[in-house]
C-alpha cells in the first residue's frame, strides 16, 4: 500500500507540476480558432474592441455559438470592474483554469477505473506523465473544454447505468460539450446506439437524457441572441455554412486515412500503444459507453474531408485509461513493472513534454509582446526598440499593450536597418533591444551582431539561437543593453 501510495502522489505531483509550467509558458494559441473565436469574441463583448469587422468570418456567419466566449468575457469584466485588467495574466489565468478542471477529470477518471478494473497505481503515475496532457489541457479551446464536460458526462453513466438522475445530470453535461464543440454529437450517435441496444429499446432514463442535453441548448439560444442581436439558431446555421455550403471542405482537405497518419507520426513510442490499447477495449467491450462514443467520435471523423487532429482533442482525457484498463489484463502488465520500462518513458515524455510546452504556442505572432509584457516592469527606464510595431497589430486586438497598466507606449521606437539600430541604441543607452526575424536573412543577422558587440543581455527568447539558425522558426529574443 505504501509502495501505491508513492506512485499515487507523484503522479499527482507530476500533473500539477506539468500543468503549472505549461500554464506558464504555453501562452498564445495551438490554433487561431483558440484565440480568434474565444479571446477576441469576449474582448469585443466587454465593449474593449467595439467595432464587429475585426473579428472572423464566423461572427457574421453567425455559426459560432457564445456560450464559451461568455464565460471568458465574464472574468474579463470583473478584472476591468476591479481595475486590475492585463490581457496576458487573464489569459494565463484562463490557462491555469482549464488546467485545474482537466486534472480534476483525470483523477475523476482514474477513480472509476483504478476500482472498476483493479489497476496497479503505477497506470496512474504513466497517465500523469504523458507529454500531451499539459499542453492541451491549458488551451482555451472549445476543444478543450468540451472533452472537460465530456469526461464528467462519460463518467456519470459510467458509475450510475441504472439512475434517472444520473441520466439526467450526464444529458446536461453533454448538452454543454455539445455547445463547445458540435462535433459531440458524432460521439453521441455512437453513444446512443450502444444505449438502444443494451437496454433493448428505448427507457425512460434515456428520455431524461435528451431532456437534460436539450436544457444547454436552449440556454445557449439565449446567450446567442445576447451576443449577435438577434435570434438564431447557431447549431443548424453551422450545420448549413459548414456541411450544406461545403465552406469546411475547403479547410484543410485529406484522405480519410489522414488521422492515423498523425496519430503514426506524432510521437509513435506512445500514441501507437494507446491507439491498440483504445481498439482493443472497445472491441472487448462493444456495449460499454466509452467504447460506443469514442469510436463513433473516432471513426465518423475519417468521413469529413476537413480534418485537423485537433478534433480528436476531446476524446483524449478517456482514451489513455481504456488502453491501460485492456492492458492491465494483458502480458504488458509485467512490462509495466520493468524499471527500464519506466526510466524509457519517463525521458520521453519530458523530452516530448519540453518540445511542446515550455515555449508559445504560437511563437510566430504572440511572442514578443509577451516578453514585453513580462519584462517591462523590470526595467520601468528603459526605452524598447523594436523592428516591429506591436503596438499597432490588426488581427490581434486582446492582446493589446496600450491596454495594460501603467504601459508607456511611447517608449517603443522603431528601425529597419542596422544603421537606425546603432543609432537608437546611441540616443537611448539604457534600452532593451526587441529582435524578431529570420536568421538566415542577413539584415536579421546584423540585428544580432550589433546587440552583441556591445554585450546586451539576453533576457529571454522563444528558442535558442541554435534552433533558429538550424531551422526556419524565427529569431525572436529580447535583450537588455543598459549601461552602469
Amino acid at each position: 500500500m505504501l509502495n501505491q501510495d508513492r506512485y499515487i502522489k507523484f503522479g499527482l505531483f507530476s500533473l500539477i507540476l506539468g500543468h503549472l509550467i505549461a500554464a506558464y509558458f504555453s501562452f498564445g494559441y495551438h490554433h487561431p480558432d483558440e484565440h480568434y473565436q474565444i479571446l477576441e469574441w469576449a474582448h469585443y463583448f466587454v465593449g474593449l474592441a467595439p467595432n464587429p469587422a475585426h473579428l472572423r468570418w464566423e461572427f457574421a456567419s453567425q455559426i459560432r455559438p457564445w456560450f464559451q466566449p461568455m464565460l471568458h468575457a465574464f472574468f474579463m469584466k470583473a478584472s476591468l470592474w476591479m481595475g486590475v485588467y492585463n490581457p496576458f495574466d487573464l489569459a494565463f489565468f484562463f490557462r491555469l483554469l482549464y488546467a485545474a478542471l482537466n486534472i480534476w477529470s483525470i483523477v475523476a477518471l482514474w477513480d472509476y477505473f483504478q476500482k472498476k478494473y483493479e489497476l496497479s497505481s503505477k497506470w496512474f503515475l504513466l497517465t500523469s506523465l504523458l507529454w500531451f496532457f499539459p499542453y492541451i489541457h491549458v488551451r482555451t479551446s472549445s476543444e478543450n473544454l468540451s472533452g472537460i464536460f465530456l469526461s464528467f458526462a462519460l463518467l456519470m453513466l459510467l458509475k450510475n447505468e441504472n439512475s434517472l438522475r444520473s441520466f439526467f445530470q450526464a444529458g446536461l453535461l453533454f448538452g454543454f460539450a455539445f455547445l463547445a464543440r458540435y462535433q459531440i454529437a458524432l460521439g453521441i450517435l455512437g453513444l446512443g446506439i450502444v444505449l438502444l441496444i443494451s437496454d433493448r429499446g428505448l427507457r425512460k432514463k434515456h428520455l431524461l437524457l435528451i431532456l437534460g442535453f436539450c436544457l444547454p441548448i436552449g440556454l445557449g439560444v439565449l446567450l446567442d441572441r445576447w451576443g449577435y442581436g438577434n435570434w438564431v439558431f447557431t447549431p443548424y446555421r453551422y450545420f448549413k455554412v459548414n456541411i450544406l455550403e461545403h465552406v469546411a471542405a475547403s479547410f484543410n482537405p485529406y484522405p480519410w486515412y489522414q488521422y492515423l497518419i498523425w496519430i503514426a507520426q506524432l510521437n509513435p513510442l506512445i500514441s501507437l500503444p494507446l491507439l491498440y490499447g483504445v481498439s482493443r477495449f472497445s472491441f472487448k467491450n462493444k456495449l460499454n459507453v466509452l467504447s460506443g462514443f469514442v469510436m463513433s467520435f473516432f471513426i465518423l471523423h475519417f468521413f469529413i474531408t476537413n480534418k485537423e487532429y485537433r478534433f480528436l482533442f476531446p476524446i483524449l482525457n478517456v482514451a489513455p485509461f481504456m488502453a491501460i484498463a485492456y492492458f492491465q489484463e494483458t502480458s504488458f502488465k509485467r512490462i509495466l513493472g520493468a524499471r527500464a520500462f519506466l526510466y524509457f518513458l519517463l525521458f520521453l515524455n519530458l523530452a516530448s513534454f519540453s518540445i511542446s510546452s515550455l515555449h508559445g504556442a504560437s511563437t510566430r505572432t504572440l511572442w514578443p509582446t509577451h516578453a514585453i509584457n513580462q519584462f517591462y516592469r523590470s526595467y520601468p527606464k528603459t526605452v524598447w526598440l523594436s523592428n516591429r510595431d506591436y503596438l499597432v497589430n490588426d488581427d490581434v486586438k486582446y492582446y493589446n499593450l496600450n491596454d495594460i497598466s501603467d504601459f508607456q507606449p511611447h517608449e517603443i521606437h522603431l528601425y529597419h536597418t542596422e544603421t537606425e539600430l546603432q543609432e537608437l541604441m546611441a540616443k537611448n543607452p539604457h534600452s532593451n533591444v526587441m529582435i524578431d526575424g529570420d536568421l538566415k536573412d542577413p539584415l536579421t543577422q546584423s540585428f544580432v551582431k550589433v546587440v552583441e558587440n556591445r554585450n546586451c543581455h539576453l533576457l529571454t527568447n522563444a528558442f535558442p539561437k541554435m534552433i533558429s539558425e538550424r531551422t526556419k522558426l524565427s529569431y525572436q529574443a529580447l535583450y537588455s543593453c543598459q549601461k552602469n
